[in-house]
């Protein structure tokens, strides 16, 4: 169902409640759908998670509580990152494994053993 369909069948089923409620009800459902578009939902998803037109009727016009048959976690859409916040990694520093510590200790070690045996 696309949006036209969808509120010419509210606008229909709501003929009972007065212009301004009605409006309002139209109203709020419209940017339920423009807040899904924004955040990529496309249209028919969109208005299926509103529900059916038919219980949205009967929830209005008969005060019926409707139970949602899916719920919609929110959405949570953080703006993008501007050029200037954007970081640039900068590459990681090689460390030095233990096996490298350890053949550079020895080095220095026998380094200094020869130097020690030069000076006697």
């Amino acid at each position: 169902m696309n949006r036209i369909d969808f509120f010419e069948t509210l606008q229909h089923g709501l003929r009972s409640l007065p212009a301004d409620e009605r409006d309002s009800i139209i109203k709020d459902l419209d940017e339920h759908i423009a807040v899904s578009l924004e955040n990529g939902i496309p249209e028919a998803e969109a208005i299926a998670l509103l529900g059916n037109p038919s219980d949205i009727i009967e929830q209005y016009v008969h005060g019926d509580v409707a139970v949602p048959k899916q719920e919609q976690p929110p959405i949570i859409q953080r703006p993008a990152p501007t050029h200037s916040e954007i970081k640039t990694e900068e590459p990681a520093s090689k460390g030095l494994s233990p096996f490298k510590i350890v053949l550079i200790a020895g080095m220095c070690f026998i380094i200094l053993m020869l130097l020690l045996d030069a000076l006697d």
